[in-house]
Formats: structure tokens, C-alpha cells, sequence
């Protein structure tokens, strides 16, 4: 049925995919979901895995790397990180790079893509987001999926950038400035009593806690002084040892490990994980999207991404959640 306000409100679509790892596998099912109910996506803005599953969206191979996602087995994955001496990260990066390559051309800039996307990273000395709306699009999301401790970061000018997450893990804000009228926000993060549960291993606690749950000065750069191209050595054994701290355990094996004490990877992803959490809510709490979406994904580590199936499914399923606020607030409006 036509609804007349129409003609006073602005109905652009904007899409805010935030950070969290292999979590974000599930921004993919958001949008399925939203291509089904014929949703407009009008643009995107994305942190760290947001930033990756948003560009590939617009740059129209998505289904494709969905399809690889499915088809990749958990020993393959470990072939795309090229471990280092740890003195900035454990992992270059460079490889995971050449893998992305394969789904957008390395040539592709940001301004070539299908509808507008905004990459977010951290200034690592300010702490201030640092919003990629042009240059190339591989390295911006290079700099945005740097997590501190695990991918070396990446120079930019006088700088240097880190996670997406570590500033803005949420970008409602970021897409917002980029015009959007009605805002949808993919939240990845979990409260922090199940963040505790999940560290002692007690995944079944984790479950029976969850609860569904400042503006800093943005600044818009383009990527043309970007530097990815860090030269470091490779050292024999770390690729096993990440191996052993990527791994995920059960929580059987957790209470055999240490006593159950967190392992070095665990201590940064989890520590990581809480700032985004704390981050998250107080994006949430000051500057309200239209729908959020919370995938209930509190199991899934930080670069576990061999759950494809059950993240897709979560994600969906987590859109039929608030399918109301859905209707109410998206659909009868476009």
C-alpha cells in the first residue's frame, strides 16, 4: 500500500556491518535476507570483516566467495596466513591479501564499485577512525582488518592503522554521514558475562547468559599513501604455533589446558573482543540504527571460519528475529 509520507522522509538504505572476526560470515545471510524482501541497500559502511563482506557485496562477487567459504576445509585455511617474527603481529597478512585478490581485482578502487562503500580503520596513535571513502579498495581493508597483536598494522603517511574495531566497531555513525535515512546495524558482539564464559570454557553458561543486549572525530582519507608492503621474515614453526592458538577447543579440552586459563592468541582476540563490546554499546546507546540485527553467535571464535553454514543460518535467522522492526520501520518506507 502507498504510503504518502514517503515524499518527506529520506529512504535511503544504509547497511552498518560491524566487526568481529569469522562472526561476520553472517553479515551474509543479512544480506541474503534483505535481497529477498527486496530491501535497497543504498550504501555500506564497514569495520574489519564488515568491511570485507561489504565490499565484496558491492563489487558483486559475494556469492562466489560464499561458495569458497563453503567449499574451503579447516587445514586449508591455515595456508593463508604468513606468520612472521612477532614484533608487530604474528601474522603479515599478505597472504590472505592475494586471497581476496581473487574475488576484487587489486586495480578496483572504491569509487569503481556498484553502490558506496565506507571502510573504517584506526589511527593508531589518536585513536580516531580513519573512514576510506575512495582509493584502493584491497588496501583499505588491509588496514581495516589489521587486529592489533595478530595482523601487522599497516603505515598510511605519518601514521599507522590498525582494526576498524578498535574505534569503530559499529559504523552507524559513519553511515549515516554517508546520507543514509533509514539505518540497519549488524551487531557481532556479546555481552561480556558470556565473553567470561566463553574464556573458562563453559560454553553451556555462555548460552544461558546471553542477553541481547561518543562520537569521536571521523576522518575521511582516500588510500594512496597506504603502505602493505612491509618486508618481514618468516620464521620456521610459528605457522604451527598459530596453528595451536587459532584452534578452537572444546570446553573438555579448555579445562585440560592450563588449568583453563586463556591462551596467549585468546588473551588478545578476547581482550579485542571486549573493547569492540564496550565500543558497541556506547555506539548503540547514543546513536540508535532503525533495526539492529544480533546474530547469537557466542561459540565462534574470532578466525573460526569453518561454521559457514551455521553462521549463514544465524544470520538469517537473526533478521527473522526483528522482522517487525523490519516491516515497520524498513520495508513500509521504500
Amino acid at each position: 500500500m502507498f504510503n504518502p509520507l514517503k515524499i518527506f522522509k529520506n529512504t535511503k538504505v544504509g547497511l552498518a556491518l560491524g566487526s568481529g572476526g569469522a562472526k561476520g560470515v553472517s553479515h551474509i545471510a543479512v544480506l541474503d535476507y534483505c535481497a529477498k524482501k527486496e530491501i535497497p541497500i543504498s550504501m555500506i559502511a564497514g569495520s574489519s570483516i564488515g568491511a570485507v563482506i561489504g565490499s565484496l557485496y558491492a563489487y558483486g562477487t559475494l556469492p562466489e566467495f560464499t561458495a569458497f567459504l563453503k567449499s574451503v576445509k579447516s587445514n586449508d585455511l591455515f595456508a593463508y596466513f604468513d606468520p612472521v617474527f612477532p614484533k608487530t603481529g604474528l601474522v603479515q597478512g599478505r597472504r590472505a591479501m592475494e586471497l581476496l585478490a581473487k574475488f576484487i581485482p587489486k586495480s578496483v578502487d572504491l569509487e569503481d564499485l556498484k553502490l558506496p562503500v565506507a571502510i573504517v580503520a584506526t589511527d593508531f596513535y589518536t585513536g580516531k577512525p580513519v573512514v576510506f571513502r575512495k582509493g584502493n579498495v584491497l588496501d583499505a581493508i588491509r588496514a581495516s582488518i589489521s587486529i592489533p597483536g595478530i595482523f601487522v598494522p599497516v603505515k598510511y603517511m605519518d601514521t599507522v592503522l590498525v582494526d576498524g574495531g578498535v574505534s569503530d566497531p559499529l559504523p552507524i555513525d559513519v553511515v549515516k554521514q554517508m546520507g543514509a535515512g533509514i539505518v540497519m546495524a549488524v551487531n557481532l558482539h556479546p555481552t561480556l558475562k558470556i565473553k567470561r564464559a566463553i574464556v573458562t570454557g563453559n560454553a553451556s553458561l555462555a548460552l544461558k547468559q546471553k542477553e541481547n543486549s561518543s562520537n569521536d572525530i571521523i576522518e575521511h582519507v582516500d588510500t594512496e599513501n597506504l603502505d602493505t608492503t612491509t618486508v618481514v621474515t618468516q620464521a620456521k614453526g610459528w605457522l604451527t604455533q598459530v596453528k595451536k592458538w587459532i584452534g578452537i577447543k572444546s570446553e573438555s579440552d579448555t579445562k585440560k589446558h592450563d588449568n583453563g586459563m586463556p591462551n596467549i592468541f585468546e588473551i588478545v582476540a578476547g581482550t579485542i573482543d571486549i573493547m569492540e563490546y564496550m565500543n558497541t554499546t556506547l555506539m548503540i546507546t547514543y546513536n540508535k540504527p532503525d533495526v539492529l540485527i544480533e546474530p547469537d553467535l557466542v561459540h565462534i571464535g574470532t578466525l573460526d571460519f569453518t561454521k559457514v553454514d551455521f553462521l549463514l543460518n544465524e544470520g538469517y535467522a537473526a533478521c527473522l528475529r526483528v522482522e517487525k522492526d523490519i516491516k515497520r520501520k524498513v520495508l513500509r518506507w521504500i
